[in-house]
Parts: structure tokens; sequence; C-alpha cells
């Protein structure tokens, strides 16, 4: 028994089963358009972070200072090479995305690798430090293992999206997907199925079928005069004079253009879901346009924000985060820097105080391993700022 047979009963209208076919067609591509439009958002927004580095601030024994840190484990775990299989900016970019798609992403730490669990289950523990089971972990080969261990909250890396405005907006959006959904079908239905309106006479003579002369209730005629209409191969319908047949015409069927429009608007829908401006989801940002900045601050920074929260509580510590030790993602490689044109601006961060080797950090180059590049400078004669700041204002530059 197919499916239309199972859901409507038996029935001998062909027409009625590809109406219904076109109608989960008409779904399922309204259903890929707009998984199409978060799936592109997510991409954005995953490749913007999963690029950027991860830097690691330590507490110096021998200066006392908190300084950057290169040459350690914790960097090269986080920017090269989290675990024996993957890179840094892939690994990163599979937790990004799992924490866009599903509101949380969990990484946990095994034998000093960090791996991104397909599934878990977490307890219920509200007062007490949660502990996670059953974690599955898996490969890009699709190979999965099931690891036969309970992680601990210091053991892992919990990223959640639930409080967040974003996730608000999105759950609002898929209740109103679904209103879209059935005033569509509808739509669909009155566009592309035909219906006609038969006219009774005044009186309501009796009926008879023409073929055997027996009477025949007007359900049945209607009924005879379907199935003539919706043959598939060419019919004769048999229309006593008495009657009048008008088809009832509801408009044109979908079209193309229409379709175009409706995803135009679930990717405006989504991109703002996302704080993505316009220009760069569509791909036709100019030169001019200033809108990297907006997607950097309202777009990305407050998922930043939420993975070095989660990265500072669990690799560096209550303790070490008070004597001022971070773990921190650099903004500045977000965007691409031409050194030539940014000549201009990175000339006055460096009369303002900054290094040379800070700059180059901001723009992605390597540290230049010379005394003199970590020296501070003020005043636009680049005047060294200990010199300037002697007599105690830090005016007796010359202009």
């Amino acid at each position: 028994m197919g499916l239309i047979e199972r859901l409507f009963g038996k029935t001998d209208n062909k027409k009625m089963e590809e109406f219904i076919s076109a109608i989960f067609s008409a779904k399922k591509k309204q259903l890929e358009i707009k998984r199409h439009a978060i799936e592109h958002a997510i991409d954005i927004i995953a490749k913007t972070i999963s690029k950027s580095e991860i830097q690691v601030y330590r507490l110096n024994s021998k200066t006392g200072k908190v300084q950057k840190e290169e040459n350690d484990l914790e960097y090269y775990k986080l920017n090269i090479r989290p675990n024996v299989n993957e890179t840094a900016t892939s690994f990163f970019y599979k937790v990004i995305k799992k924490y866009l798609e599903e509101e949380e992403a969990l990484i946990v730490c095994l034998n000093n690798d960090l791996y991104l669990a397909d599934s878990f289950i977490a307890s219920q523990n509200i007062l007490l430090p949660k502990t996670y089971s059953n974690v599955q972990i898996s490969d890009d080969q699709g190979n999965t293992i099931i690891l036969n261990k309970t992680f601990t909250e210091e053991d892992v890396i919990h990223l959640s999206l639930k409080s967040s405005k974003v996730k608000e907006t999105l759950d609002n959006y898929y209740k109103e997907l679904g209103s879209l959904l059935g005033i569509a079908s509808s739509h669909y239905k009155l566009n592309n199925l035909h219906k006609f309106r038969l006219k009774l006479p005044g009186t309501q003579p009796k009926l008879k079928d023409p073929t055997t002369n027996e009477e025949m209730t007007y359900e049945e005629y209607k009924n005879k005069i379907t199935r003539g209409l919706f043959d598939e191969e060419d019919a004769i319908v048999l229309l006593s004079e008495t009657f009048g047949l008008e088809k009832i015409d509801f408009g044109q069927g979908t079209t193309s253009d229409e379709w175009s429009k409706l995803e135009k608007k679930w990717s405006d829908k989504v991109a703002m879901s996302y704080n993505i401006p316009l220009d760069i989801f569509y791909g036709n940002k100019t030169d001019k346009s200033t809108s990297t900045n907006d997607f950097i601050t309202f777009g990305i920074i407050p998922h930043l924000q939420i993975i070095e929260d989660s990265l500072n509580a669990k690799i560096i510590g209550v303790d070490d985060y008070l004597k001022g030790e971070r773990i921190k993602i650099n903004r500045f490689n977000m965007k691409h820097l031409d050194i030539l044109e940014s000549a201009s601006s990175m000339d006055k961060l460096f009369s303002n105080g900054y290094s040379h080797n800070e700059i180059n950090e901001f723009i992605g180059l390597p540290k230049t391993d010379e005394e003199w590049a970590d020296k501070h400078y003020i005043t636009k004669n680049y005047q060294n700022a200990e010199i300037a700041l002697e007599g105690g204002d830090g005016n007796e530059g010359e202009e």
C-alpha cells in the first residue's frame, strides 16, 4: 500500500498523489534554502574565528612580569596541533560549527591532546561540578570510538550558546519558519491544483449513468467526472446537458522568481540573527565598506568572549588568573591588512608608544630579536620615552 493510500484511503485520483508529492517537494525545497542560509552564516563565523591566534600570557618567574608565551606546549596545542591527527585551524573550525549548530560544544583533554566530542552525557549536578560520560569522538574518515572514561570539569572545555541573544533570535526564526511553511503549502495548493465548480440546475433531476441507464447519486456523478478530468490519458467526459462545469483559476503556479525572493528573505533573516552584515553575507563587500568592523564587533567578539572565558577557566585556572595570566584570542588578524596602505597608521602607533614588536604582532609578522625592537617611543620625533618623560610631564620633546 502506498503512502497516499495509507494517509487517505484507496483512491483512483492520480492527480491527488501528484499534488501531495509536489507539496512535499516544495517543503523540501524551502528547508534546503533555509539550511543553506544557516550553514553559510555558520561557515563565515567559523572560518573567521578558527584562523585567529590563541595567545597565552604567563607569569615569567625570572622577570616577575606576565608575558606572551609562544614556545610552550599550551601554545602549540591551541595553535598548531591539538591532537595527533588534526591541525588547530581545522579542529577549531569544527568546534565553532558544532557550537553554533547545536548550541554547545565539548572539548575533552585526553593524554594532553584535545578532542571534540560528537556526543556525550552530562550529569545533572547543579551545586557540584558536572561530569561527562559516554563521550564519543571521531576522525575525518568517519571512524568513531566511545571513550571509557568519565571526565570532570577540569578535563573539559564546555562552550554553551544557550543563554545568548543569538540563540533566542534563532528560536523565534524557527517558529516563524513553521508558520511560513504552512502558508506556503496552502498557497502552493491554491496555485497548482485545478478546481472546478459544478453548476446544478434549479430543479433536482434524477441522474442516470449514460452507459448503464442506472440512477446515480450526485456524489457518484461528481467522482465519475473527476476521474475523467484528471486522467493522465486523453479522455471524453460525459456531462449532462442540465449541468455546467467551470474551472476555478487561483493564479499561476510557483515560479523560480518567487523561490528567489523567498531565499533572499530567509537569508536576510539568518544574517541578522548571526549579526553578519549583508554585504559580507552575500560576498559583495566593497573596499569602502566598513561592515568588517561591525561584523567583528557584533558577530564575532561575543563568541570570542565565551571561548576566552572557557579557556581561562579550564587552562589558566583561578589562582593564575588572579596573578594576571590570561588566554586571549587575537582580534587583529581577523581582517586583511595591507602593510603599505596601513603604513601611516602604524607610524602613528609607533609614535604613541607601541614598540616595533608589538606592531609586528598586530599585523601578523614575526618578532625582531633585537633589544631596540622592544623599546617604546613617544611624540612624532620618535624620542626615547624615558628621555621624553624626564621632568615629569612628558611634554618636553621637540615639536
